[in-house]
């Protein structure tokens, strides 16, 4: 994997996402962790955005046990724990948070 973007805040109050969206390259990463799981459930303009991004090869995850204590739901496909979070992190070139 090439870089890992974490996305650490909620997408409705901070811009930290879109610079990662705007950044992310095919074989990137973006992790949604803490209040920034609140993604999955965001409005239809930043639902297209990530539709796009995963279009062009970028990879989206969100933290299970971040989603469990918001009473939030992903695709599995999209989700992980916090051994995967770990994963991706040992195996990630750069680190963006």
């Amino acid at each position: 994997m090439e870089n890992l973007y974490l996305v650490t805040r909620s997408t409705f109050e901070r811009t930290a996402w879109r610079l990662a969206a705007r950044l992310a390259k095919p074989g990137d990463t973006i992790c949604f962790i803490q209040d920034a799981v609140l993604a999955v459930k965001g409005p239809k303009d930043l639902q297209v955005k990530m539709s796009e991004l995963e279009s062009n090869g970028v990879n989206l995850r969100f933290l299970a046990e971040d989603l469990n204590a918001r009473s939030l739901n992903a695709p599995v496909s999209k989700t992980i724990n916090y051994d995967g979070l770990t994963e991706l992190i040992e195996k990630a070139r750069r680190i963006i948070s």
